[in-house]
């Protein structure tokens, strides 16, 4: 299937409810909309009202190279994606089934080509993605207008480009796009740099007050000791940053020293947009699990209601397998959801085999009596949505991943070794649950991306960068460090100091960049 986008900031013209649905165009497909959303509605979801719309594929790939956000700001790299995207399908690699904006109406798209059958199926599957954007406690904070909002800000970028230089305005998108993770998603809307100021001041000018007086052994000699604190001009001076700050470019959009008024709006721009994806990145196996889970569900019950024919109810069980679809060396997230939805459902009704129950008494867990009536009546229903609103993709998988979803889904860790002869050998390294769900959890941390934070924005008193990699059992990729500093100088233009830990991990390593090369240096 396609992926699924969020958004931030709400707009009263978006938020207001509505309760309908739109297709603009095919009879057939109309009425199976109308079909799927009663049944949706059944089953206790909770969309926001959902608009279709039929593209070529052209527009599709389009759409997709964009993330979703047509209307987002022009880039080499959306160009990149495009080619990527055409030419699997022009081969017939992959395809994008469908795209959905998380905004108030949602949007989604739909594949021109694509069987009747399929879009239906597709239908089903955007709805459970709408569901989830509206519901999901990650999303609570998200833009419902952010379409229009790329919009405007692209068209700010162009007017940058007509009077910068279309160059120059590349060059500094290329260097804020290098870090475009590196963000506080806790913080999405980050106080201006006076703003800032004036909270640092004051948090420190509290902590002086209540700090309690220093008494020794000297103090009848030399009076009591003062905290360490400098003032000039009357007024406290501040570390900036006070605290570690792991939003760098938020940080950067306040403290860089040179840059212009425009860059710091790219800066800003880019920002924002990484906020907005962040519940994507953060619900992804969720995400896609629960679709995957309600278009199974609805559209059987479309069979069910002989809605759609024989031969239709035939296909879009094919299109489903290849959905949720297994995979030897890579994790399905759409498969791993839903798996996990179906186990719960399993488990509030009461209808897990005997050994599975053995299982879960031998740990202590409570089995629920057996329920035999329909779904959305069912002890499972209430609790399946409480999971999927209060719920990340580590929280999920750390607590409902167990013995019973790892056995029906055959999952093992696998680890690689090198023979004799150089090759590359692949084998099971473990089959116990706990492993691979600590294994599944720690890839998640932060996103998968390295925790780097800002420590000192005036290093040597020279307005140089001081940058601090947390350590989690993940090391920097050297590579990646030398090829990404020079970007991050583009943005700072001051020399930079990245700390590590290197490959003993007692020791520290330092990364400097300072305009012309990185150069590496070891500390005990």
């Amino acid at each position: 299937m396609g992926e699924s986008y969020p958004s931030s900031h709400p707009n009263p013209e978006y938020d207001k409810p509505v309760e309908s649905y739109e297709y603009n165009e095919d009879e057939d497909l109309e009425e199976a909309l109308g079909h799927i959303w009663d049944i949706a509605k059944e089953f206790h979801l909770d969309p926001f009202p959902t608009h279709f719309e039929i593209v070529p594929a052209n527009i599709m790939n389009q759409i997709g190279a964009y993330n979703g956000l047509q209307s987002s700001f022009s880039h080499w790299t959306r160009g990149r994606q495009y080619r990527q995207m055409k030419t699997t399908y022009d081969w017939g690699m992959s395809k994008i089934y469908e795209l959905v904006i998380n905004s108030n109406p949602a949007q989604a798209f739909l594949l021109e080509n694509n069987p009747p059958i399929e879009n239906k199926f597709v239908m089903a599957h955007v709805l459970g993605h709408t569901d989830f954007f509206k519901n999901n406690f990650r999303f609570a904070g998200t833009r419902r207008d952010m379409p229009e909002a790329a919009a405007r800000n692209a068209e700010r970028i162009r007017g940058y480009e007509e009077s910068e230089g279309r160059y120059e305005v590349e060059r500094f998108l290329d260097a804020t796009l290098a870090i475009e993770e590196h963000i506080d998603p806790y913080l999405p809307h980050r106080p201006s740099r006076q703003e800032e100021f004036q909270i640092w001041r004051d948090q420190a000018e509290h902590a002086r007050k209540v700090r309690p007086q220093v008494i020794d052994e000297f103090e009848d000699l030399l009076g009591p000791r003062q905290p360490h604190e400098n003032f000039e001009r009357g007024k406290q001076t501040i570390h900036v940053p006070p605290t570690p700050d792991r939003d760098i470019l938020g940080f950067i959009r306040n403290h860089a020293p040179h840059l212009q008024d425009w860059q710091r709006d790219i800066v800003d721009v880019v920002r924002n947009e990484s906020v907005y994806f962040f519940p994507q990145r953060r619900t992804k196996i969720m995400n896609e699990g629960w679709a995957a889970y309600w278009h199974k569900r609805i559209m059987r019950e479309m069979g069910d209601r002989d809605l759609i024919s024989d031969k239709d109810n035939e296909a879009w069980w094919k299109v489903h397998s290849g959905v949720v679809a297994e995979s030897q060396r890579k994790l399905n997230p759409y498969y791993l959801g839903m798996k996990i939805y179906e186990y719960l459902e399993d488990y509030h009704n009461g209808n897990l085999t005997d050994k599975e129950n053995a299982w879960l008494q031998k740990e202590g867990v409570a089995i629920q009596p057996h329920y035999e009536g329909r779904l959305e009546d069912s002890p499972a229903s209430a609790a399946l949505r409480d999971v999927m609103i209060h719920n990340d993709d580590q929280s999920f998988i750390r607590n409902h991943f167990n013995k019973i979803v790892a056995d029906r889904m055959n999952l093992f860790v696998y680890g690689e070794r090198t023979l004799f002869d150089g090759s590359i050998q692949t084998y099971i390294k473990s089959t116990g649950w706990q492993e691979i769900r600590e294994k599944l959890v720690s890839s998640m941390n932060n996103n998968g991306v390295p925790y780097i934070e800002v420590i000192d924005g005036d290093y040597n008193n020279a307005n140089e960068l001081y940058l601090r990699h947390k350590f989690d059992g993940r090391q920097l990729d050297p590579e990646y460090v030398t090829k990404t500093l020079p970007y991050l100088y583009t943005l700072w233009q001051r020399p930079l100091h990245l700390e590590t830990v290197g490959s003993q991990s007692d020791k520290s390593v330092i990364f400097t960049y300072d305009g012309m090369k990185v150069t590496k240096k070891d500390v005990a």
